[in-house]
């Protein structure tokens, strides 16, 4: 008995330290280049939407520029961390379409007195929500596009195709959410393909690591969305609405666009520092800034543009770049997220058991 007693206690002890070990590694998992590309990519959002409150040529160069890419970055980091589970479906529909139900009622209470909201507010996804019902339709199709042989190349053949298919405005965002899914699943394969790349084009990868090529890349890259961002209207960048004119000429920039939004989130990440900062923190709480923006883009839109039209060029240029600084560091403190969170939960288990 005394045997069985003493291994019982080393059983136990090294279950602690197991544990311990766990947590630990838990604690560790956050990759801070994830969080800053996040942090990137919000802050650009707020910028890009707020620049709907002017009609300055060179804010809206600039808000055509990152439009070309800001939610591929969102895209590519929401495939990353995604899994193939069966506890999947339960946490998806919690996590994305409990706040996207939530909050469409809210902000269609809220637009009342600035407009007439759309009677069919979940079926034409009101303002910037169309992201959460984009990324729970990838995440929910996730297991079946898992079981394709190609399943990037088969999304990014769907997504230049799916805008010869004629239907009323933009419903339920499908639209965007085919023409994100390649990028979503860039991220979700990043891993696997880059080992597979390294370990059949060994040569090729160590040439693609070479600085100087990847400075060239990134240089054509850029100098191309550039280009787009200057000569393409936005409603184009956007891949918002089925083609209407010029089929080939719009099927070939609906595919340059996808792929130089790929290109510049692959480009960024390779280059986006892992160290903490304020980038980090924007990023950690990006679900709460993304959702929450919207409120103070409406009013803005209302009460910004006027005064912007009597201003200068460089004058309204700079406001917009400040106030969406401001805006997005109010939106990042982390008792917002919390109580954001808090909400969403609340609502969630209104629905679900909270195991």
């Amino acid at each position: 008995n005394q045997v069985k007693f003493i291994i019982y206690k080393i059983h136990i002890l090294f279950n602690d330290i197991f544990c311990d070990i766990m947590n630990l590694n838990k604690t560790k998992t956050r990759i801070n280049r994830f969080d800053n590309l996040k942090g990137l990519a919000i802050f650009l959002i707020v910028f890009g939407h707020m620049a709907f409150t002017t009609k300055f040529l060179s804010v809206n160069f600039f808000h055509n520029f990152v439009f070309i890419f800001h939610l591929a970055i969102f895209f590519f980091v929401a495939g990353y961390f995604s899994k193939i589970d069966l506890k999947q479906p339960i946490k998806i529909f919690k996590r994305i379409m409990i706040p996207y139900v939530v909050v469409t009622i809210v902000f269609w209470i809220f637009y009342l007195p600035f407009g007439k909201p759309s009677a069919a507010i979940f079926i034409y996804p009101t303002y910037a929500l169309w992201f959460l019902l984009a990324l729970f339709f990838m995440k929910m199709a996730l297991p079946i596009l898992d079981r394709l042989k190609y399943p990037i190349l088969i999304s990014f053949i769907i997504a230049i195709f799916f805008g010869f298919i004629k239907y009323p405005g933009d419903i339920l965002g499908l639209s965007r959410t085919f023409s994100f899914l390649p990028v979503f699943l860039t991220g979700f394969y990043y891993n696997e393909y880059k080992v597979r790349f390294e370990e059949k084009y060994s040569q090729i990868s160590l040439y693609l690591k070479n600085n100087k090529v990847i400075f060239l890349i990134s240089l054509i890259v850029f100098s191309l969305s550039i280009l787009v961002a200057y000569y393409i209207p936005l409603r184009i960048i956007m891949m918002r609405l089925p083609y209407h004119d010029s089929y080939l000429i719009s099927l070939n920039l609906r595919a340059l666009i996808i792929v130089l939004g790929i290109m510049i989130t692959l480009i960024l990440n390779r280059f986006m520092t892992n160290n903490e900062c304020f980038l980090t923190k924007w990023g950690r709480n990006s679900m709460a800034i993304y959702i929450l923006h919207i409120f103070f883009i409406v009013l803005l839109k209302k009460f910004t543009k006027s005064f912007l039209y009597g201003q200068g060029e460089i004058f309204a240029l700079l406001f917009t770049f400040i106030l969406s600084i401001l805006i997005v560091t109010i939106l990042s403190m982390d008792w917002i997220s919390e109580y954001f969170n808090k909400i969403m939960d609340f609502f969630a288990n209104l629905i679900f058991n909270e195991s």
